[in-house]
């Protein structure tokens, strides 16, 4: 038996070889998944390498009250053994951009010593005078040597600066880092406040300089570690969570290798179902059902092993493409346990797939199998389909029914049931849809195309079943891509029309610098350009609420409340506010139980400050316009705050209707010119901020769900490959009717159409509704989802469904036109 399975792998190459392909790029994305998970992990150990190059000492201030000066860094020199030491500074230092805007930055100290520098020079030079800087590449961009570079100090105040080279560091370790570089003195005179944060010191005898070191300048809350400690401290400190990522991925690689699942079971079955008298001679001379089960099952074994290996190599291309279109440094990490896993579910879900078929050819008696062929023996669905298909698609919509009558959290789990099951249903009444919808398109498709669309159809229409395993892995594929774009055009058209709603105002001005608040005065002098209609200022804060504990509040003008900011009402009212009121968001309430009518003493113990909950809101996250977990009039602020400001200040501008933001623009930007630090954004501007991340996102969701329909269209080309071998016969006798070589293909090529349109429509369907459902479900009064149809996105994904089909078919086309009509006729 196993000679003779040898033997059927030698004789049949080419189509074992197109069963491997779909398996492969299933391998291909989970290896991918496992490689980009471990290469978060490689960037940020790449990043922490290059942080602490050439520190074979570390001296850090982790106790209350120790602080790192020049003295501790002349300390330091002052120890036998050491070759150099330098105190790293990095503060908060705003520049204006090459557009003129302020926007937030950081600055670097630049050490004496090369060999304690954690970037290189990338071009020009070092600073060499308190007037010159550097700058990393991303933020010099737009800028020539020598130009003039604007950087604001800790008091607000700007200073010039010749930029004179370019640094470069990895940007993407997650590490951050200061942009900018200047000479310490430099530093020094923009953030005189600001404390050294490290000592970093290079001596060759690096064991012996700790405890020496430790001596001189360790304790009270002065910790001095080596080189590597001081490595792996930042790496634990700085590692990201990757359960999320990993979770993300690992759930997009499931999805591939269900889909090559269906389509190595559907190329299986046709293998199979050809092979039905071979199997069934080898029954009649002495095999065992055993022996002709295991024997399939050897054949998935190899094709599994071999696509593995080719899995694993496209895992690692397909890992190194998406790290560079989303701009980071490619990694690519192979673990142990990438090879181990990818290769081990390969060969498992290729074994699994094939187990089902290799079943049903031990149930064939041999003299009925050598009798006549098998093809359409079993094509027709059974009414017992029909049943389970009925009994899945009414759990479906009981589930439905259920998720948009409960609360949030219980309705997302409904509707994810909801979902599953109206997709195991559409995939239970395939066969059932197969027939009527291709005899539909046939019709259609004849005025086109004439013959081969008739001849399309009836071939698609002969094996219900294969056509609707072929379209089935297309409508997953195409089902999440269109949930995913649909769900995501929903949230952005929500955060739209709840700022829309919510926020009133056409400009939000910010401070670029957390410690720089915006001057006082500022709204009364937006409010006095002409045009505008208010200007009010918004403070977010940390606030003490009584026995409930310090909490991230926001404080307004009552005034404006209702006009300018109109946040989602649940409970109560919020029409104003005025003194001795509060306001709770949604959350606090389920945090504290704080409802309408209830009092909180607020404030200092000693000073409690009465507030009545007036109202429960719900807010959209804006910046500049968080309404934070509690909100009180602004005169209000001073008596509750922790702290003498407020840690985030916004001024709100609203123009006079039929006044052109376009027109005003000028004029509020020439009165910003007292306050440097502030940034004029406008509404549309926030918004394109809010929806930049989440473009970014579907961008990569719709990079990872293509290589899921590219499988289901390599399950289309090979099971379209298999079913020309298994009509040679009749294609060579419809040619000899008068049918061309091109007619031919040309029924191939409709054929294939039909199948990806019945799968395209199909996962559509299943898509757009179970967006509509999530939408219904997570969609609240702050932040709202609508249920927006992205027309363009999904005009693509159809027309790029139609146009790569007939590419899926092209070589099952050539091949079935090339064919000899004698040796086709005597095909058996």
């Amino acid at each position: 038996m196993l000679r003779t399975v040898l033997a059927g792998l030698r004789a049949r190459p080419l189509r074992l070889l197109l069963s491997a392909v779909a398996i492969a790029l299933g391998v291909a994305f989970v290896a991918g998944a496992f490689i980009l998970s471990d290469a978060v992990g490689a960037r940020l150990r790449a990043g922490v390498a290059f942080e602490t190059r050439g520190v074979d000492a570390s001296i850090s201030a982790t106790g209350r009250g120790a602080v790192l000066d020049d003295t501790t860094v002349a300390k330091v020199r002052a120890v036998p053994g050491v070759a150099a030491a330098e105190g790293r500074v990095t503060a908060s230092a705003p520049l204006r951009d090459t557009t003129g805007r302020p926007r937030d930055s950081a600055v670097t100290a630049l050490a004496a010593d090369p060999g304690l520098r954690p970037f290189d020079l990338a071009g020009g030079r070092f600073p060499r005078t308190d007037g010159e800087i550097a700058m990393d590449g991303p933020t010099a961009a737009g800028r020539a040597l020598g130009q003039p570079v604007t950087v604001f100090g800790e008091d607000g105040r700007p200073r010039t600066f010749t930029l004179v080279g370019t640094v470069t560091r990895p940007a993407d370790s997650g590490l951050g880092g200061a942009p900018l570089v200047l000479l310490p003195e430099a530093v020094h005179e923009l953030a005189p406040s600001t404390a050294i944060g490290e000592i970093v010191v290079r001596a060759p005898d690096a064991p012996r300089l700790v405890a020496d070191l430790t001596r001189a300048v360790g304790g009270r809350g002065v910790d001095v570690l080596t080189g590597r400690e001081a490595a792996a401290q930042l790496l634990r400190e700085t590692a990201p969570d990757s359960t999320g990522l990993t979770k993300f991925f690992t759930a997009f690689a499931v999805l591939a290798m269900i889909v090559a699942a269906m389509v190595i079971t559907n190329s299986f079955t046709i293998l199979v179902t050809q092979r039905a008298r071979e199997l069934a001679l080898l029954r009649c001379i002495g095999a065992g059902k055993r022996q002709v089960f295991a024997g399939v099952l050897a054949e998935a074994v190899v094709v599994g092993a071999v696509a593995s290996v080719a899995g694993l190599s496209g895992g690692l291309g397909i890992a190194a493409v998406l790290q560079a279109i989303t701009g980071e440094t490619v990694h690519l990490p192979l673990a142990g346990r990438t090879i181990v896993a990818a290769s081990a579910i390969g060969v498992l879900v290729t074994v699994a797939a094939a187990a089902l078929p290799a079943w049903a050819a031990t149930r064939v008696a041999p003299v009925e199998a050598l009798r006549t062929p098998l093809e359409g023996r079993s094509a027709r669905p059974r009414w017992p389909r029909a049943v389970v298909a009925g009994v899945l698609l009414a759990g479906g919509v009981a589930a439905v029914v259920v998720a948009l009558n409960v609360g949030a959290e219980s309705g997302a789990a409904f509707a994810v049931t909801a979902m599953v099951a109206c997709l195991a249903a559409l995939l239970a009444a395939g066969p059932l849809l197969a027939g009527p919808v291709v005899r539909l398109l046939g019709v259609a498709g004849t005025p086109l195309l004439g013959r081969p669309a008739r001849l399309a159809a009836l071939n698609a229409d002969r094996n219900p079943k294969r056509t609707a395993a072929s379209a089935a892995a297309l409508t997953i594929g195409l089902a999440v891509v269109a949930l995913v774009t649909t769900m995501a055009a929903g949230v952005e058209a929500g955060r739209g029309q709840g700022l829309d709603e919510q926020l009133r105002a056409d400009f939000v001005v910010t401070s670029v610098a957390a410690t720089r608040p915006l001057p006082t005065t500022l709204a009364d002098t937006l409010a006095a350009v002409p045009g505008v209609a208010v200007a009010a200022p918004r403070h977010s804060f940390s606030g003490d609420l009584g026995p409930y504990g310090p909490y991230a509040m926001a404080a307004v003008r009552g005034d404006v409340l209702g006009s300018l900011l109109r946040p989602a009402v649940l409970s109560g009212r919020l029409d104003r506010l005025g003194p001795g009121e509060l306001a709770v968001s949604k959350e606090l309430a389920a945090q504290t139980g704080l409802a309408v009518g209830d009092t909180v003493r607020a404030g200092p113990v000693d000073r409690p400050v009465p507030l009545r909950v007036v109202a429960v809101y719900d807010a959209v996250d804006a910046p500049g316009a968080d309404l934070g977990l509690a909100l009180v009039d602004l005169g209000q602020q001073a008596a509750i705050a922790r702290g003498d400001h407020g840690y985030d200040d916004s001024v709100l501008v609203r123009l006079d209707s039929g006044v052109s933001a376009n027109q005003v623009r000028p004029a509020l930007e020439q009165a910003l010119a007292g306050a440097p630090l502030a940034r004029l954004d406008s509404v549309a501007e926030v918004e394109d901020q809010l929806s930049a991340p989440l473009r970014g996102t579907l961008d990569l969701l719709w990079a990872l769900t293509a290589l899921a329909v590219l499988i289901a269209f390599a399950g289309i080309a090979n099971t379209l490959s298999l079913s020309v071998l298994e009509r040679t016969r009749e294609s060579a006798l419809l040619r000899a009717l008068g049918l061309t070589r091109a007619g031919l293909g040309a029924t191939i090529a409709a054929e294939s159409v039909f199948v990806a349109l019945l799968g395209a429509a199909c996962g559509l369907a299943l898509g757009v509704g179970s967006a509509w459902l999530m939408t219904r479900v997570a969609s609240t009064p702050g932040e709202p989802v609508l249920f927006a149809l992205p027309w363009a996105r999904l005009g693509v994904l159809v027309a790029a469904a139609v146009l790569a089909a007939p590419l899926a078919a092209l070589l099952p086309a050539r091949r079935a036109a090339r064919g000899s009509l004698t040796a086709g006729m005597a095909e058996l």
